[in-house]
């Protein structure tokens, strides 16, 4: 038999080996400060991406726009339908269908010729479905009371956690523990798992049931240990932003969830002082700079302005889930280093913010609100590749979860100019399937009109 293990990572699959100047990079605030770990009190559940007060208030708004028109996006999801069944699978896989989409050859050669199905290569994407069902469905249950929407939602969880094994590994490693890279992209999934988990604990008392229990397990015992595992090894240069920062609201995620302090504080710690590219207090930002557009606001280049504007929107909303996260346990990420996560949204908001309210066919400037020659760039170099400039491909892409970005800024009376402003074109927005059928519209788990606008 084949080992096997849990692993999975963000949307790119491109990553070339190089040389890197980036630890050379100064720490943008000059000042190099050790965190130490804190005891946080993770017994006040929901309290992962949604808590209590939160689903109170939405429930007390639900007539009134925008929320009855995210609600309406909710319920219109074709994921979240109450006769949803799961399709788990034994062991995942996330392959370059160049090389894996047939038994026998690579197959063979990885002693793996025995666990080859057809679509075997892709069935991440049935996980990517199915946690975004039950997340949605999860959704329902809170607000709209919906006990059916509930039962299939923990159905899809147990059905998960009793058949699933983890990651399908073998003899062939691309780099030490995977056979190929693409691997490490399913850990997206993980906190949306976690997060219906945690919609779904106060249903019927789940919580306290055997089959809660097994979730858990399944998420601590297989996705935590490769989460962690993939944080260990990036710290050089090789694999960019957004794949620590599904590692890390993996990790953050099932951490609050198994009530797991160490857990909670590893992700914490890596997001303020780690030497990955995940790390808001280090590498994951280049530059932090005063708007020369005279807005009075701070703007902050991340590790992939230079690269697309695919993956750097998505780092933002990733930034903005983990904080979000972390501010429900009583952490305030949002306010690290002087709003640093903060600046660094503005910043990709700021360029990704077209004229209208559709994403534009071209990434000329003459379809964007702001020019690019209003936001500052510093010159960097990481996988191999040196950024001159702002990486333009797929700028003005769509992706839910700006209200977070929007919200925490009024409620903290931040200006929050770029990011309210990219928020409302956008609102009310949806959730996974609804920006796109394959991986990148299962990246973000969506609904942040729903659950976080606030009047």
């Amino acid at each position: 038999m084949a080992a096997v293990a849990i692993v999975a990572l963000p949307s790119c699959n491109e990553i070339e080996d190089g040389v890197t100047d980036i630890d050379s990079w100064p720490s943008p605030g000059g000042e190099t400060e050790v965190y130490e770990p804190k005891t946080y009190n993770l017994s006040n559940h929901p309290c992962i991406l949604h808590t209590r007060t939160d689903i109170d208030y939405v429930k007390a708004h639900l007539g009134r726009e925008p929320w009855a028109g995210g609600y309406q996006k909710l319920l219109n999801s074709g994921f979240s339908n109450n006769v949803r069944k799961a399709s788990p699978w034994e062991y995942l896989a996330r392959l370059d269908a160049n090389n894996w989409a047939e038994g026998g050859g690579r197959w063979k050669d990885a002693g793996l010729e025995e666990y080859y199905k057809p679509g075997i290569q892709n069935s991440y994407m049935d996980l990517a479905r199915d946690a975004a069902a039950a997340y949605q469905l999860g959704l329902k249950w809170q607000l709209g009371g919906d006990t059916q929407a509930a039962q299939t939602a923990v159905k899809l969880l147990e059905d998960w956690a009793s058949v699933n094994k983890g990651v399908l590994l073998g003899k062939i490693k691309w780099k030490d523990d995977v056979i190929d890279s693409n691997e490490y992209l399913m850990l997206f999934q993980i906190h949306h798992v976690a997060n219906a988990a945690e919609l779904l604990r106060d249903y019927n008392n789940w919580g306290a049931s055997e089959g809660f229990r097994k979730v858990v397990d399944w998420l601590t015992g297989s996705w935590y240990p490769f989460a962690h595992s993939f944080l260990e090894k990036n710290v050089g240069d090789h694999w960019w932003m957004n794949w620590d920062l599904a590692a890390m609201t993996a990790i953050i995620s099932v951490g609050i969830l198994a009530e797991d302090n160490d857990m909670v504080n590893e992700a914490i710690l890596r997001f303020k002082q780690s030497e990955g590219p995940g790390c808001l207090g280090g590498k994951g930002v280049i530059g932090v700079f005063e708007d020369p557009s005279g807005s009075g606001e701070m703007l902050a280049q991340g590790n992939e302005a230079g690269r697309d504007q695919g993956h750097n929107t998505l780092c933002a909303v990733l930034v903005g889930y983990f904080c979000q996260m972390a501010y429900n346990i009583g952490e305030d990420l949002f306010a690290f280093k002087d709003n640093r996560a903060v600046a660094f949204a503005q910043y990709v908001a700021k360029y990704n913010n077209p004229n209208g309210t559709d994403k534009p066919a071209s990434a000329d400037d003459a379809f964007f609100k702001y020019p690019e020659s209003s936001l500052p760039f510093t010159t960097y170099t990481y996988s191999g590749n040196s950024m001159t400039k702002m990486g333009s491909a797929g700028r003005g892409e769509v992706r839910p979860g700006w209200d977070i970005w929007a919200s925490y800024c009024k409620a903290h009376g931040i200006t929050g100019k770029y990011v309210s402003e990219y928020a409302e074109k956008y609102r009310p927005d949806g959730g996974c399937g609804q920006y796109g059928t394959n991986s990148g519209g299962f990246d973000q788990i969506g609904f942040s009109t729903l659950m976080y606008y606030r009047e």
